[in-house]
């Protein structure tokens, strides 16, 4: 792997896609490792995988039928037909050998099969009648063309072409492939290994009933679930820091021990006990960023690790502790910059732009997340709604979203829009 840039000093980039570029410009994929097909799926492919051979791998029938010579239709449209071939080896079936042609012959084909040798053309069966073990052609003979109905041998891909590229993220399609071009192990690069800090004297554990002046911790678990629902992360800790800089920074150096990348919620705002900022400079990590025009999230900390050794760049996020803000900055920012680590390419997180509806009218001077539920118009197309949110702490508004939106500094909502959901 390439050495890291050198790391600037912190700017406030301009817009969460700058953000997002400005952080991976410091980043590596991870190593690799070769793992099962059958464990393969969600992981992201590390190098191209090629054709063993061609596909398909020899001419065949792309219809139930006849395959004969078309030199021999005249003689199939006449009032004696054509002969079925009979006996041993004289029907194209799947899973075997191609058979050859009998001289003035029809031989029953099924779709799949091997064109006989001699072959040049498949007869549909609906265009055949079969009487006394002789097939008459139903249709005009100059109607079935040389090639008729026969799919040619590497017309799908040709022996060593690229099937897969590299950065893939390997789903059902892509395991078909895999599994067609006898990819019994796949390269991968290994998970992202992930760990969570979640901070605050406020936070108690969610089986607890808490004072009015304490909350249940719902961001962790909210990391959590976003975070495990892509397989090629892995959660490795789920830790709880107090309101303190040293207790801060020992369980932040513990968790950087293992982890490929360290995301903390709460501590980066200007408060006297946000402790986040320079907790993190203390342990050698470089700011690329604190603060974005953005709401909500604005405070949001983002620091690289510089490489040491043979350990890669470790990414490390200060996100702001409100619920709503955690959800949408560890969604539209977070989970693109793990995916430089996982060797997943930028064109992976490119969000589809859908209809808003329910505009307010209401327009800010930088980036807003605003949160919105999804429905299927009658005439079947895909629309969002904007749901009222109070605040940044309004989890039960997020409870009915299924992603959120992303409007431009002094823009409406009213239109499309880039759309997140969450699970995607």
């Amino acid at each position: 792997m390439t050495a890291s840039n050198p790391i600037a000093a912190p700017t406030e980039p301009q817009s969460p896609s700058a953000a997002i570029d400005a952080v991976c410009a410091h980043l590596d994929a991870l190593e690799t490792e070769s793992i099962s097909l059958a464990q393969s799926p969600g992981r992201v492919l590390a190098e191209a995988v090629r054709a063993d051979r061609a596909s398909p791998a020899l001419d065949m029938s792309s219809m139930d039928g006849f395959a004969v010579r078309v030199a021999d239709l005249n003689a199939m449209t006449s009032t004696t037909g054509l002969p079925i071939a009979t006996g041993s080896n004289c029907e194209a079936s799947i899973g075997h050998a191609p058979v050859s042609m009998q001289p003035a012959h029809a031989i029953r084909i099924v779709t799949g099969a091997p064109i006989p040798i001699g072959a040049d053309a498949v007869v549909r069966h609906e265009d055949v009648r079969v009487a006394n073990g002789f097939a008459f052609l139903k249709i005009a003979a100059n109607a079935v063309l040389p090639g008729a109905f026969i799919r040619r041998a590497g017309e799908n891909a040709s022996k060593g072409a690229e099937i897969l590229q590299a950065g893939t993220l390997i789903g059902a399609a892509a395991i078909g492939a895999l599994a067609t071009f006898g990819a019994a192990s796949v390269r991968v690069h290994r998970r992202v290994r992930v760990a969570i800090i979640i901070t605050g004297d406020e936070l108690v554990t969610t089986d607890r009933t808490p004072a009015p002046w304490q909350i249940r911790d719902s961001n962790g678990s909210v990391l959590a679930a976003l975070l495990s629902a892509r397989p090629w992360i892995e959660v490795v800790s789920h830790l709880h820091a107090t309101d303190d800089a040293d207790a801060l920074a020992a369980t932040l150096a513990t968790a950087l021990e293992s982890a490929d990348a360290v995301i903390l919620t709460g501590g980066v705002s200007m408060g006297h006990h946000d402790h986040v900022p320079q907790v993190i400079k203390c342990l050698g990590a470089v700011t690329v960023f604190h603060r974005l025009p953005q709401r909500p999230g604005r405070p949001m900390l983002a620091a690289v690790l510089p490489r040491a050794g043979t350990r890669a760049p470790r990414l490390i996020l200060g996100l702001p502790g409100n619920p709503v803000s955690v959800m949408v900055t560890a969604r539209r920012l977070g989970i693109p910059m793990l995916g430089k680590l996982a060797g997943l390419p930028h064109g992976e997180f490119t969000a589809p732009r859908l209809h808003t509806d329910g505009d307010d009218g209401v327009q800010l001077g930088m980036w807003w997340f605003r949160l919105v539920s999804e429905r299927v118009s009658a005439e079947g197309e895909r629309r969002l709604h904007l749901l009222p949110t109070k605040s940044s702490g309004d989890i039960a508004a997020a409870a009915t979203s299924t992603g959120f939106v992303e409007v431009a500094p002094h823009q409406s909502a009213a239109g499309p829009n880039a759309f997140y959901p969450w699970m995607h």
